[in-house]
């Protein structure tokens, strides 16, 4: 029985339209497909301003990963109000590109009672809420006067995605010279950038892959659903055009979902499980030689001959060809010989030699002494997935390759294994020949932009000390994201080390939403001597700052900078234009405004060169001409793109980063660096390995008690992408209708604790307890217990007061009561959750709590 939820048929109706609105993905059978020379001519009519007395807006939708917007205004009763909100097309690419139901939200989201209205000073205690308003004057001066006051060491800015990012870094790293400016990535894909780098010999965000859906056959989901998740630029366009021309999918998930109704075949496995698939399909695919040879030939390390005692290459030379690169020996099957790869007619993907007296074995044959204990049958055991489906789904995935992939994954900080898992579906990609491959894993364009504050003549000395995370690399934390080391950044406030923190800046980041063990960040910002929060709407960050200024949306600016989306295929740009102001009463500025007041009053000398931000068009010009655009076309249509393809190529068009400019399936600089971790269960083995999630650890296996669960948050498609999403009724509404405004545990085991829809429970965890509401259903894998990220605000106070300058005293409501679901941040704890061997990010569903009735 679901949580009842009381509607009319009127309201029904509307709910179930504003339930589609919100979807992320359409399902490709209702995409109607347009002609190219329809969508043109639409193109045309999209731009065109002052058409029926309205006018048009081209933007960036930050809420994620910026896709392309026009939104419409119009003029009514002597206010200009949103009338409509659209995709922009490229003219030519009609078919590359679109937009969810996020955007939609912006009808409501500039009007919220959350919203942040005037810059406040605290006047009660850090965490109480109490707050009274200053000017904007003050508050610059104040924030000038702290930053002087402090050495550039003893300030951490932490910022999150805004369309002028690149102004504000450059402000206070290169001008003032902060060393420590960090963003969220640590704590949402650190397992993507450690699993590639050991393929690719660099650590990248996922945005270095993109999926080749229209010319698929297969994909497959494992710990991604783009359903319920951040949706890329072109995701469901491409997606959708798959799916007409015939792409299956197979997915794996701790739930059943929009993704699993799409898919042919799905399977609800375990928390964290997915890695042992993926060593099964690993040993299946080399037993039975379901790989692409000509492929592992040409573009991986496969054939190279190492010495398995040690994990040296057999011989390390200089390639003839590639400079900076390494050629390596190999046996030539053409004729038995030892000899450089590049020599070779054919080299041997599986052998065994006697080298300078020590035996020698290929890459391959590594990977396969690695595996070849992780059969389907102990698989099973571990995932409950038969056997003979494992063999089924490698067989699958080999006959449709290279048009078949695995997904690499997206937020990859959920379990202490997800960096091994990452790696291995890079391996299975590249023995399928997917990488690189049309209708597999492919590189997207990249477009470099020139930093504004540099075509300004702004110039800066750079950081004037170490960043933090050097201090941690020296404490031995392995593969920090050099510019996502938030959790590191908590933990060096929290432990003083290596000085004192003593001022934070946080400009649109929910700091403590996003971290794990609230608590102990709530006691790091506590210790700092001022904290600054700018950002649109009041949060759980908000609540522990002496100084909270109002920022505006970003439909509300325009951008002193060129945009360039996450993921985009073919290398997108888009203007960034101001679609309308604030509403009366919200005296909110822009975050560049900010840097620019504060430029004047800590670097007056470039006073002037400060001003020149409001001159947005100037500086989308330049940024245009250096990079190669075609300004006139950019700015008529608003967005424009440098090719009209990603780069169908396995080495990225030349060569990677690695050490042998291919995709290794055994780092070679990994065998050098982390030898000692061979043939452990651990994410530094050079070697495929099973490593059990941190919460089989705690359990000894995967046996839980009759209480106990593992805490999940996933990431809800209207939700988390952006914290005042969480305030609006489309998002409300669209939570109610799905039942994850309560946390969701298995029917069976609910029931055998006595509890029923709609109960009070307590999550009893590490790191705190909080209370719920539960739902019980037969959706959730018995092992976990799921809500959407935030849906729980937990110990910390959910009401602000504000005294106003006019007399006024307002008390705002925080998280509204249809929220009664979960944080794991609430109940997991910082300290016990870091990954000391992924850069310092959290695992932040990894863990066991108790559940118990309220």
């Amino acid at each position: 029985m679901v949580v009842p939820l009381r509607l009319n048929r009127r309201e029904f109706l509307k709910l179930a339209s504003l339930t589609a609105a919100a979807a992320s993905m359409p399902m490709g059978e209702l995409i109607l497909e347009r002609r190219k020379a329809d969508a043109g001519a639409a193109v045309e009519k999209l731009q065109a301003v002052g058409v029926g007395g309205t006018r048009v807006a081209r933007l960036a939708c930050t809420i994620c990963v910026k896709c392309p917007l026009v939104v419409e205004v119009e003029k009514k009763n002597g206010a200009e109000r949103v009338k409509s909100i659209r995709f922009n097309y490229i003219k030519g690419l009609e078919g590359e590109y679109a937009t969810c139901g996020r955007p939609q939200t912006i009808f409501e989201a500039r009007h919220l009672e959350q919203r942040i209205k005037k810059p406040l000073k605290r006047v009660g205690e850090r965490g109480s809420g109490q707050f009274e308003e200053i000017s904007w004057e003050e508050a610059l001066d104040l924030i000038a006067e702290k930053l002087k006051q402090y050495a550039p060491d003893e300030i951490v800015v932490f910022r999150h995605v805004i369309p002028e990012g690149n102004v504000v870094t450059y402000f206070f790293q290169k001008v003032l010279g902060i060393p420590n400016i960090t963003n969220h990535a640590d704590t949402c894909h650190p397992a993507f950038n450690h699993g590639i780098w050991w393929i690719s010999g660099k650590s990248m965000g996922p945005a270095a892959v993109v999926a080749d859906y229209p010319n698929a056959k297969l994909a497959v989901f494992m710990g991604r659903n783009p359903t319920d998740a951040i949706v890329a630029t072109s995701w469901d366009k491409r997606f959708a055009e798959g799916r007409r021309r015939g792409l299956r999918v197979i997915a794996f998930d701790i739930r059943k979902s929009r993704l699993t109704q799409l898919a042919d075949r799905y399977f609800i496995i375990p928390p964290a499980t997915d890695l042992a698939i993926l060593l099964a399909v690993t040993h299946t695919l080399i037993k039975e030689g379901w790989y692409n040879e000509d492929y592992l030939r040409k573009y991986t390390n496969a054939p190279m001959l190492v010495y398995p005692d040690t994990l040296e290459p057999v011989g390390l030379l200089d390639h003839p060809k590639w400079k900076g690169k390494k050629d390596y020996l190999v046996l030539d099957e053409a004729d038995g010989k030892v000899k450089p790869k590049t020599q070779a007619e054919k080299p041997a993907l599986r052998a065994t030699v006697e080298v300078n007296g020590r035996k020698a074995i290929t890459v391959l044959d590594l990977v396969w002494e690695a595996v070849k204990n992780y059969t389907p049958e102990w698989a099973e055991g571990i995932t409950g997935v038969k056997a003979e489906d494992i063999v089924w789904f490698a067989r699958e995935l080999a006959e449709n390759a290279p048009r078949a992939f695995i997904h690499p994954g997206y937020k990859t900080a959920r379990y202490a294994n997800e960096a091994m898992k990452t790696r291995m579906i890079f391996i299975v990609n590249a023995l399928l020949g997917a990488i690189g491959a049309k209708g597999g894993i492919v590189w997207p364009r990249k477009v470099k932009l020139k930093n504004p504050m540099s075509i300004l003549g702004i110039k800066g000395s750079g950081p004037k000390a170490p960043p933090l995370y050097k201090y941690w690399e020296e404490q031995g934390v392995k593969f920090i994201i050099e510019e996502s080391y938030s959790q590191l950044a908590i933990k060096s406030i929290l432990e003083e080390k290596p000085k004192k923190i003593k001022m934070i800046i946080v400009i649109n980041e929910n700091v403590l939403g996003h971290s794990q063990g609230v608590k102990e960040v709530a006691e790091a910002f506590k210790k700092a001597d001022f904290v600054v929060v700018a950002d649109n709407v009041f949060n759980e960050t908000t609540m522990y700052a002496d100084l909270v200024l109002p920022v505006s949306m970003f439909f509300e600016y325009a951008a002193p900078t060129l945009i360039t989306p996450s993921k985009t295929a073919v290398g997108q740009v888009i203007v960034h234009e101001k679609a309308l102001d604030p509403p009366p009463g919200v005296d909110a500025k822009p975050a560049w405004w900010i840097v620019k007041e504060l430029g004047k009053r800590l670097d007056p000398a470039n006073a002037d060169k400060y001003e020149k931000l409001a001159d947005y068009e100037y500086i989308w010009r330049k940024q245009a001409e250096a990079a190669g655009i075609d300004y006139e076309e950019l700015k008529k249509y608003g967005t424009t793109a440098i090719a009209d393809s990603p780069i169908y190529h396995p080495l990225k068009g030349k060569f990677l980063p690695s050490v042998t400019g291919e995709i290794e399936l055994v780092s070679v600089k990994g065998m050098e660096q982390f030898k000692d971790y061979a043939w452990k269960p651990s994410i530094l083995n050079p070697l495929p390995a099973w490593v059990p999630p941190r919460w089989m650890q705690l359990k000894g296996g995967a046996k839980l008690a009759d209480n106990e669960f593992v805490a999940v948050d996933f990431y809800h498609k209207m939700h988390v992408h952006n914290m005042w999403l969480r305030y609006t009724k489309l998002t409300q509404s669209t939570m109610v209708w799905e039942g994850w405004n309560y946390v969701n545990i298995n029917r069976e085991r609910g029931e055998k604790l006595g509890l029923r829809d709609g109960d009070t429970i307590k999550i009893i965890g590490p790191g705190g307890t909080i209370t719920a509401r539960v739902r019980l259903t037969d959706d959730v894998h018995p092992f976990v217990a799921m809500a959407p990220h935030g849906t729980n605000f937990g110990y910390i106070p959910n009401k602000v007061t504000i005294k106003y300058r006019d007399g006024r005293t307002e008390t705002i409501t925080l998280l509204p009561e249809v929220y009664a679901g979960l944080n794991t941040g609430m109940v997991y704890s910082f300290k016990d959750i870091l990954l000391y061997e992924e850069g310092g990010g959290t695992a932040f569903d990894d863990g066991v709590v108790r559940i118990e009735k309220a």
